[in-house]
């Protein structure tokens, strides 16, 4: 229960924590590099690994698979009509054919 409640306040607050994050992770590059010369990595991988470890990414991709559906829909207003008048017909026939053998 700890773990869904420390998921949520990271959704609920994700700029804090990124910020958070890089301040974090450039204090950490700039110490070792200042005492031993060692490289620290790929700083956004290793940022998208801490995100993937504090919070859903199911859900942030979701999101922005939603907002890309919605802006090629937009682009594409001819396929947007016939991607829905197909859906209406399919669930129209569906509703029609389980009320009629019910």
């Amino acid at each position: 229960m700890n773990e869904f409640f420390r998921r949520l306040r990271y959704l609920l607050n994700r700029r804090r924590f990124d910020q958070e994050l890089a301040s974090d992770m450039e204090f950490h590059s700039e110490m070792a590099a200042r005492e031993g010369g060692r490289q620290f990595g790929s700083m956004l991988r290793l940022r998208e690994e801490a995100r993937d470890a504090w919070g859903w990414t199911w859900i942030d991709r979701f999101f922005q698979d939603l907002r890309y559906a919605a802006r090629m829909l937009r682009r594409s207003p001819g396929f947007t009509v016939a991607a829905i008048l197909m859906l209406a017909i399919g669930i129209g026939v569906n509703v029609a054919a389980f009320g009629f053998f019910n």
